[in-house]
């Protein structure tokens, strides 16, 4: 046991994130009558913020916590999307060019290692970068 305040949001998260607008598509994962697994056809989101544990996205209908997802990100390092099942941990109101829309935020769940370093290393590569400035 320590005597440090527990860490919340940001400070709390371990892996290093990068905000980075990509196209992404997902199904969502529900259970049928017979308890298996189905999948809605793909909906659009913008990825907005991103880790190599998980990822945040823009969408327009809300999806409950706890909620298995199948996401494809369309990175810039590949011309193949990264694929991953992940879980929705939480959504809340946002705004994308002025509209509300619904910000969700996941964690992955299933992912290739080989892609997740792949997608880690080009993350660490753009957090290094220097910002912009206007």
């Amino acid at each position: 046991m320590t005597d440090q305040p527990e860490k919340t949001g940001r400070e709390g998260r371990e892996d290093f994130r990068v905000d980075l607008a990509i196209s992404l598509r997902y199904k969502i994962a529900g259970k049928n009558e017979m308890g298996a697994y189905t999948l809605t056809p793909f909906l659009r989101g913008i990825g907005v913020n991103f880790s190599g544990g998980g990822g945040a996205f823009k969408i327009a209908k809300d999806i409950p916590a706890k909620t298995l997802i199948y996401l494809e990100m369309y990175f810039p390092f590949d011309k193949y999307p990264v694929s991953a099942v992940a879980e929705v941990i939480r959504t809340k109101p946002d705004t994308l060019k002025g509209k509300s829309v619904l910000l969700c935020i996941t964690k992955y769940l299933l992912i290739s290692a080989t892609i997740q370093d792949k997608m880690v290393a080009f993350i660490i590569g753009e957090g290094a970068r220097p910002k912009k400035t206007e």
